[in-house]
């Protein structure tokens, strides 16, 4: 038991050791080499917001650089991405900081993370915890701050700066967008598999929350044309029997969806038997996973799947 405390003690120790060294680092590079700061100032800091139930956008131009931006979208972490206008920002590292600006003294600046740059003017991206620090820094008065060497000259930094200057607002706004935001994306929803037990067709409690999801989702983008719902079975049992449960088991998932208040000229509902498994029917794993009901949305303007063999 003291060895481990001692074991994390030492990591921690490393941690506070590296990320101290990283800050030290760089703010000597700073010290002993040509700077160039992008960044809004007083007269022209704008923080703009754009979302809606599907995501929301926070975005703030940076003068003579670019733009960066806030991305929530519905079911996805928070992320952060940088959008070079130019190659100002050369390749190697780039270190993403949160900075007080001059008027507050005294607060020595911290690194959130440091990342390989291949420069090219491409785009500088970051991922929940770190997109999210960076919001609570500009929230807490504080500047996050993307550096890194220059393209034309790498002995002089750059350094783009978000200023918090009329940030609160939007902050604001963009806080309410996110509250607003539906619980999953297209991606997570247009394709679900609802698994049964052995010659089972009530839905469980788990298949009945991912169902409530598909509704929602549903209820939201009409852009959904269709919701086909395949009944499948294992291969044990004879193929009428098994045929008749997968009709059981499409049946009970489309009761479920209309009851939600599905449009019911949305669901094309099919049933299959054994004849398209997805695993082994030779293996226990392998019959679990054939025992289904897939729910899948297509979009206007796709072509339909054959109405005869459904995609898996």
């Amino acid at each position: 038991m003291l060895s481990l405390e001692r074991e994390l003690l030492t990591l921690k120790a490393s941690h506070l050791i590296t990320t101290l060294f990283v800050t030290s680092s760089l703010m000597f590079a700073s010290q002993s080499m040509a700077v160039t700061r992008f960044e809004s100032q007083i007269e022209n800091s704008q923080w703009s917001l754009s979302g809606d139930i599907f995501a929301c956008k926070l975005v703030h131009p940076v003068p003579h650089f670019g733009e960066g931006e806030f991305i929530k979208e519905a079911g996805e972490p928070m992320k952060f991405i940088l959008h070079p206008e130019n190659e100002k920002l050369g390749p190697g590292q780039v270190f993403i900081i949160s900075q007080a600006p001059s008027w507050m003294p005294g607060l020595s600046p911290k690194t959130l993370d440091v990342m390989p740059y291949p420069g090219y003017g491409l785009t500088v991206e970051v991922g929940g915890k770190v997109a999210e620090q960076m919001l609570t820094s500009l929230d807490r008065g504080l500047h996050p701050v993307v550096a890194g060497t220059a393209w034309e000259n790498g002995r002089e930094n750059v350094e783009v700066a978000l200023s918090n200057i009329n940030f609160n607002p939007a902050y604001n706004e963009f806080r309410r967008c996110m509250a607003s935001l539906l619980p999953v994306n297209f991606d997570q929803i247009s394709r679900t598999a609802a698994l049964f037990p052995t010659n089972g067709s009530e839905l469980t409690d788990r298949i009945k929350r991912r169902l409530d999801l598909i509704a929602i989702y549903v209820e939201a983008d009409p852009t959904i044309e269709y919701i086909y719902i395949d009944g499948h079975t294992d291969i044990i049992g004879t193929r009428r029997d098994n045929r008749e449960l997968s009709k059981t088991r499409a049946e009970k998932v489309t009761a479920y969806l209309l009851q939600k208040g599905v449009p019911p000229e949305k669901i094309v509902s099919r049933y299959h038997g054994e004849r398209y498994p997805v695993a082994d029917n030779r293996a226990s794993d392998g019959r679990e996973r054939n025992r289904r009901v897939t729910i899948r949305l297509e979009r206007m303007g796709l072509n339909p799947q054959s109405l005869s063999e459904p995609s898996q």
